[in-house]
């Protein structure tokens, strides 16, 4: 009988120890295989495309200061600091070109008088059909005048654009300003770049094709459903359009 307190040693085929010495020489040995990519397996999705920052950008078309002043300088003034010093004359329908501001191009239809947004005494703010003064923050109060169904619109949130939450218990909701999105002076929009469009699972080079399956189609999707039969063949020019899927007779069964 042993003494209290003795503990018997573990004899040489205890399962524990095999355990501790075994379990980490397979894991081992499963690291240096995979690691070379021995199987030389190749993933079916295209590599991921770099995508220009212009695609991505969220911001609005147009970045207007919402509010009545300029730089000049290491200096900020307000419209008005200098327009109180001078009377404007008119300018619809006389045929006289502007002296300042020449950067503006007005074509909004038949509104070609600047006093017809502008209030002619403060130009810190802009002007209604009643004479009464809209702040420069609020464009949107001004362009109501004459494009009633828009506002109406917008004010839904059916018409221009949307920041933050529509849950407003989750947080604020930001609804963009007319001048945001159109050019006051001159509202239609200039033709624009469209983004490319997505591949199937993201977007990648139309023409990618795995190493080991150079004839399937471009959707990774159905690489491993369809036999050599239904594959669909390369594109023969770079302008070639993407297949998402095989037409609805070569689909595979």
């Amino acid at each position: 009988m042993d003494a209290p307190g003795h503990v018997r040693s573990a004899g040489p085929t205890n399962p524990g120890r095999l355990c501790a010495v075994f379990v980490p020489l397979v894991l081992l040995a499963m690291t240096a295989l995979l690691w070379p990519n021995r199987w030389g397996f190749t993933s079916p999705v295209p590599p991921a495309t770099p995508v220009a920052a212009w695609v991505v950008d969220t911001s609005t078309v147009r970045r207007p200061a919402l509010a009545p002043e300029t730089r000049i300088g290491a200096f900020r003034y307000r419209c008005n600091d200098c327009h109180r010093l001078f009377t404007s004359p008119p300018t619809a329908g006389t045929g006289r070109s502007l002296r300042q501001h020449r950067h503006i191009v007005l074509k909004h239809g038949l509104n070609d008088n600047c006093f017809n947004c502008h209030s002619r005494k403060n130009r810190d703010v802009y002007i209604s059909s009643a004479g009464a003064p809209i702040p420069a923050d609020q464009p949107q109060l001004l362009c109501a005048q004459c494009h009633g169904p828009v506002y109406r619109d917008w004010l839904q949130g059916v018409h221009g654009r949307s920041d933050g939450y529509w849950n407003k218990r989750l947080g604020p909701l930001e609804r963009k300003t007319c001048v945001e999105c159109h050019d006051p002076h001159v509202p239609p929009f200039p033709p624009m770049r469209p983004a490319p469009g997505p591949s199937t699972l993201r977007m990648g080079d139309p023409a990618f094709r795995p190493s080991h399956a150079p004839e399937a189609t471009a959707n990774p999707l159905l690489i491993y459903r369809q036999t050599p039969a239904h594959r669909a063949p390369a594109p023969t020019t770079e302008h070639a359009e993407t297949r998402t899927a095989p037409p609805a007779g070569e689909r595979s069964q």
